[in-house]
């Protein structure tokens, strides 16, 4: 769309400032410069566009719902930087995500610390790198603008949650001696899920760019309830979202998906292992003692046929239908009735997908 490519030409402005950036460092030869430029250039271009930018073209939506109008120029660029920076935070999460799961794929392609030349040594860092220049565009671009020190309270505060529900995620096998513990499956519990979820996945993924849009246009959090609706809605959205996520990891098929899928070889507490826990006899609850957290192909296989046997995907496809018609009675009390417009956009892009 027009708006889609207006909005890639401001990731090249912000991604061509941050690169010149390395020429007014002082005490660094021009060889060094080049280096730097080069392979920060590479960087940027392979780990911050080309995924669906859903939460980055969301507040560039929610701007326009909330003014009521087109933007203006100005308007529309300022509310794509705003966007930009979520991408980037994503792009921080991912490169992070990927090393701590040992992906190999994302978005079709080889992960960032796969490349010959990147590797986890680079990687790592090149996350934190990411992470800072949020700081260094908001900085150029907001410093005099109002909202400010909301704006960059919300990234701080959305970094902060995620990385809380990264470490329930994570842990949710703990760690011994070094190495992984046992899969200790009774710490799979719906309970448990819906706390990583919330933390993981909703405040960066929804609430974020809805929270955005209205510090952008002015609205006051400690006089306008606007905040905690979105809030309410984003919650609901987000962990809709995750759900369906655990299904396509376990799934679709990884041309689709663009990644191939690694929730049962890393143990995690994803949805279907807690729905699995719920409903198991006996004897189907060794095959996941067994097999759950092994990354052998046929033990993976194995699990993925209990699943199937035990009617998981199913159960989904219910849950989705009563997601939807969840989230279509709570979007219905938000007012302004326009701001709905911004959930019911959310909301179109997640229902259904397949990837």
């Amino acid at each position: 769309s027009a708006d889609k490519d207006k909005f890639l030409k401001v990731f090249d402005q912000l991604k061509t400032e941050l690169i010149n950036d390395f020429d007014t460092l002082p005490g660094l030869s021009d060889d060094l410069k080049l280096q730097l430029k080069s392979y920060y250039n590479e960087c940027l271009q392979t780990t911050v566009p080309g995924g669906k930018m859903t939460r980055g073209l969301s507040v560039v939506r929610g701007v326009e719902i909330l003014k009521g109008r087109a933007l203006t120029e100005q308007e529309f660029f300022e509310a794509s930087v705003l966007g930009w920076q979520v991408e980037w935070l994503q792009a921080f999460f991912l490169v992070a995500d990927d090393i701590m799961d040992g992906s190999t794929t994302r978005r079709g392609a080889p992960c960032w610390y796969k490349f010959p030349h990147v590797t986890q040594d680079n990687g790592i860092n090149d996350a934190l790198f990411l992470e800072n220049l949020i700081y260094k565009s908001l900085r150029r671009h907001f410093k005099k603008h109002p909202s400010y020190v909301q704006i960059l309270e919300l990234f701080i505060d959305t970094t902060f949650q995620t990385e809380v529900g990264q470490h329930i995620d994570t842990n949710g096998t703990p760690y011994a001696d070094g190495k992984r513990a046992a899969v200790d499956l009774s710490r799979f519990t719906l309970d448990r899920y819906r706390g990583c979820v919330r933390y993981k996945t909703c405040y960066y993924s929804f609430y974020l760019s809805c929270a955005l849009a209205l510090a952008y246009t002015g609205v006051d959090p400690s006089e306008s309830d606007m905040y905690v609706k979105a809030d309410a809605v984003c919650m609901r959205l987000g962990e809709y979202f995750q759900i369906q996520d655990d299904v396509l990891d376990a799934f679709a098929p990884p041309e689709v998906l663009g990644k191939i899928g690694t929730d049962i070889q890393d143990a995690k507490c994803s949805w279907l292992v807690c729905k699995a826990m719920e409903m198991v006899t006996p004897e189907q609850k060794e095959i996941l003692i067994k097999y759950y957290g092994t990354h052998d192909e046929e033990g993976v296989a194995k699990i993925k046929e209990l699943y199937i046997s035990l009617g998981l995907e199913k159960i989904y496809i219910d849950y989705e239908e009563e997601q939807k018609e969840a989230c279509d009675a709570l979007i219905a009390t938000i007012e302004p009735e326009s701001f709905q417009e911004l959930f019911k956009f959310l909301l179109g892009k997640i229902y259904k997908r397949q990837k």
